[in-house]
């Protein structure tokens, strides 16, 4: 059964929250330790914690210790300004205090849940009231009145609790946890999705990878909207991209955005790699569809753009965005294209080929095309063997007669009906019929 993360948002005061601050700032500075074992010392795993622990086990438990540790887990780079670095600038120019500053910079504090602690070891729900462990007396817990709306349900058994400090004095306080969804029934086909900077090109194929239906959701705001605002509407384009989902019981697939080689890759993926646009409209769907159950499948989008163009944009009168969510969802169902398309090489240079499809072509380097043979289309050596001269690089003069595009023989053009008629010609010869 799937699991997602349910979030939780509330309101928390203390009568005396001196304790609170205290342990933020000594959390938050256990944090920043951490920090500097790992990219200044080049200090890994326990070495980290024990580097820590020198110096703040007397006044933090070690589970807090643990959670300080566990926060920089996921900080890479370095150079990092805990606070943020607007708000540092904000500092330096005076807009902002320097005491205004050390509360941002030491406002949170971290509790990882745990199911044999109660929930949570160190921030606990007590029916209205919310407890912090204060290691500074054995036993000892700070109360404070805690406000959640009802629409939350929080998972007493294990959730993780975090608070941050508000200017007027109270704390906001956040809980997460998992929580398993019964996955939805789906049936043969796909929903793909190829994003695009103002909106989500949509394509729905049938179990055969056959086109259904297809749609471009867009909304413009998005490219110069405020965050809030942006936000917002990336939300409610993700939504109608899972009613779609939900109304046809079918999976979701979504360009793959894998940032563990720094290397750079293909012009696409490199734009969308370095616009956090990109990212927060696939993780928008990708929550979404999780939370509601809806399988999702992470294809390779290399060529994606290029492939529909060439082999459907024409057939089925789709734009570059939805003939390239077309091959997505195909290839989220395991689908290798075949290649429909002719290859021949540029007169002014040797390295780069001209790509001639139904209406459109493409121009690709040598080393693209030779990428894009082997792992994304269909390997077809009939048609290598008819003409070994241009075997080398996968060519071929025309579709034949075992081609996809003879599937739709509403397009088929004057000249197809002149082979065919020659092939019954010949037929008729080699019997030695009459007509």
């Amino acid at each position: 059964m799937p699991e997602t993360r349910r979030v939780a948002r509330g309101i928390v005061w203390f009568e005396d929250s001196s304790s609170v601050h205290r342990l933020m700032l000594l959390q938050c500075s256990a944090m920043r330790s951490a920090y500097r074992a790992k990219h200044d010392h080049d200090l890994r795993g326990n070495d980290i914690r024990r580097y820590v622990k020198r110096n703040y086990m007397n006044d933090l438990d070690q589970r807090y210790v643990n959670d300080a540790c566990d926060r920089t887990k996921t900080i890479r780079h370095d150079g990092v300004i805990f606070g943020g670095r607007r708000n540092w600038r904000a500092m330096n120019s005076g807009e902002i205090t320097k005491d205004e500053w050390l509360s941002i910079r030491n406002g949170q504090l971290y509790s990882r849940g745990d199911r044999s602690k109660n929930g949570n070891p160190n921030i606990r729900i007590v029916n209205d009231e919310l407890h912090v462990n204060d290691p500074s007396g054995r036993g000892s817990w700070i109360v404070g009145e805690l406000f959640i709306p009802e629409k939350f349900d929080v998972d007493l058994t294990c959730y993780d609790a975090r608070l941050k400090l508000r200017d007027d004095g109270r704390f906001d306080v956040t809980f997460t946890w998992k929580e398993n969804i019964p996955a939805t029934e789906t049936v043969p086909g796909a929903i793909g999705v190829d994003t695009n900077p103002d909106g989500f090109a949509v394509a729905e194929v049938d179990g055969e990878g056959n086109l259904v239906g297809h749609t471009f959701l867009s909304n413009e705001r998005i490219k110069f909207a405020s965050t809030d605002k942006r936000t917002n509407d990336v939300r409610l384009l993700a939504l109608e991209v899972i009613e779609i989902a939900e109304r046809t019981k079918k999976p979701i697939v979504l360009e793959e955005l894998s940032f563990k080689s720094k290397k750079k890759r293909w012009r696409k993926f490199n734009r969308m790699a370095s616009n956090f646009l990109y990212r927060k409209m696939i993780e928008a769907v990708r929550r979404t569809a999780e939370a509601r159950g809806i399988p999702v499948i992470d294809v390779n989008p290399a060529f994606t753009s290029v492939l529909g163009l060439l082999k459907y944009a024409e057939v089925y009168s789709l734009n570059r965005h939805t003939a390239a969510a077309m091959v997505i969802a195909r290839r989220g169902m395991g689908i290798v294209e075949r290649q429909t398309f002719d290859v021949t090489e540029r007169e002014e240079s040797v390295e780069r080929l001209n790509l001639e499809g139904r209406g459109f072509s493409e121009e690709l380097t040598l080393k693209a095309w030779n990428w894009m043979r082997e792992v994304f289309l269909k390997q077809d050596p009939l048609s290598q063997s008819r003409h070994p001269s241009r075997a080398k690089h996968g060519m071929r003069d025309r579709p034949g007669r075992d081609s996809p595009w003879a599937t739709v023989a509403h397009n088929w053009s004057a000249t197809s009906v002149s082979r065919g008629t020659e092939f019954h010609e010949r037929e008729r010869l080699e019997t030695g019929s009459s007509s």
